[in-house]
């Protein structure tokens, strides 16, 4: 997660005005059966941790001002947001059966690429590509395992199981733990910007200190908040993510840092671990609020199809060897290799290129999107223009060596360089 983060800090570029992703409508967007399966299996999940682990850990005040709180799993859907979770009057916490499934499918594609040592950021990549493109990008309901290429058994696998149960209890007990603090505050809808955020943030408070009491640290959270940021718009969002809310987030981990190493055969270990996640949401509160990162994420969002993430296991092939007598062109065909700016930041990319005579198209992911190019050949030379998303172009050179690599240098708008390096061997 550390990664990713870091990762998103390096496309901060010019200043530039972040912009709220379109509002779509998600009816539909699991099929029937699906939903089906989520209230059959999740949802009972959840109301034993609810029962067994959430309730009797209240306080006696707690107890007292949430009587006769529930969970409600009666909506199977949300169509204004797929990811939302609310309080409700009556004392009911609404967790739509959609929303539960879309958190379970995303967590279980992290644990997958995590445990098979592939690039998590394609998760947030996809996640960034619904916001802003919509439950159909390129006219097919990309949902997160098929898009993602990971197995339906991919739980079965011990340490993928593992990890995936983990993340997700944990990220789903914060969920309904901050919905009662809410309830238990009995905050109220439609306020104004400055008590909304203090809304948040004393649910949030309610949600670590109760986890605290349960000894369960929520491991899961900053990723879950980096999932959910790209569908959030400050003028509609019922649960507005700020870095101010999130600082204020990481400092109560710390104050309750005392209540999570209770009882522990290690203090130490998990005094470690919360300030380690008390950092990851301190690194995520400065992204937050960066108009930068916040047009970076939109442009990703953008630029990216369901296509570049099926067979996500393709992404970290390694080079074949050629079959003996193969003839093959100069740029054409697929290449891994390295993109690098000119801060000296170097990404791992793929591209795939596509040559008739002269011309040559593709296009190259670099761990931010895809970026689309098209250029002629001269010599050894190709001269290429590329476009990420739609604000972000430029011109660059690669040069064909003997060896059959790519080389060659790229820059902004009608520069040829000064942007960094490419550099690339055919896979």
């Amino acid at each position: 997660m550390r990664a990713i983060l870091a990762l998103l800090l390096l496309v901060a570029g010019s200043a530039a005005r972040a912009q709220c992703p379109p509002a779509y409508d998600w009816s539909g967007f699991y099929p029937p059966a699906i939903l089906d399966r989520a209230a059959r299996l999740t949802a009972p999940d959840l109301q034993s941790n609810f029962e067994q682990y959430m309730l009797p850990r209240l306080t006696d005040q707690q107890r007292r001002a949430l009587a006769g709180v529930s969970l409600d799993f009666s909506r199977r859907e949300y169509p204004e947001h797929p990811l939302n979770f609310y309080a409700a009057r009556g004392g009911k916490i609404v967790l739509p059966l959609s929303s539960i499934r879309l958190v379970t499918d995303l967590t279980l594609a992290l644990a997958w690429l995590n445990r098979h040592r592939l690039p998590e950021k394609k998760v947030f990549d996809y996640a960034a590509m619904l916001a802003y493109r919509g439950p159909a990008p390129d006219g097919v309901r990309a949902l997160p395992l098929a898009a993602l290429g990971i197995p339906e058994n991919a739980a079965s696998e011990a340490n993928v199981g593992d990890l995936f149960q983990k993340v997700l209890v944990d990220t789903m007990v914060f969920i309904m733990a901050h919905e009662m603090g809410h309830l238990f505050h009995n905050h109220q809808p439609n306020v104004g910007a400055a008590q909304s955020r203090l809304q948040e943030s004393e649910a949030d408070a309610f949600a670590v200190e109760l986890m605290g009491r349960m000894g369960v640290p929520p491991i899961g959270i900053s990723y879950y908040f980096t999932v959910a940021t790209p569908f959030e718009c400050p003028a509609r969002s019922t649960h507005p993510l700020t870095g101010e809310r999130v600082n204020r987030l990481a400092a109560t981990l710390r104050g309750n840092a005392a209540l999570f190493v209770r009882d522990k055969p290690s203090p130490q270990h998990e005094r470690q671990l919360i300030e380690g996640i008390a950092r990851e949401l301190e690194v995520l509160a400065r992204l937050l609020d960066d108009p930068d990162i916040r047009e970076s994420t939109r442009l990703i969002g953008q630029s990216s199809k369901v296509a570049d993430f099926s067979g996500a296991s393709a992404s970290v092939a390694v080079p074949g060897v050629p079959t003996p007598g193969t003839v093959h062109q100069a740029f054409d065909g697929n290449y891994v290799g390295k993109w690098t700016d000119a801060k000296g930041t170097s990404l791992d990319f793929r591209m795939t290129l596509q040559r008739e005579g002269s011309t040559v198209r593709g296009n190259y992911e670099f761990g931010m999107g895809t970026a689309e190019l098209e250029g002629t050949v001269e010599a050894d030379q190709l001269d290429y223009a590329w476009r990420w998303g739609k604000d972000y172009f430029g011109r660059g050179k690669l040069r064909s060596l003997a060896n059959g690599e790519l080389q060659g240098t790229w820059g902004y708008t009608r520069r040829f360089e000064g942007g960094g390096t490419l550099s690339a061997t055919r896979r």
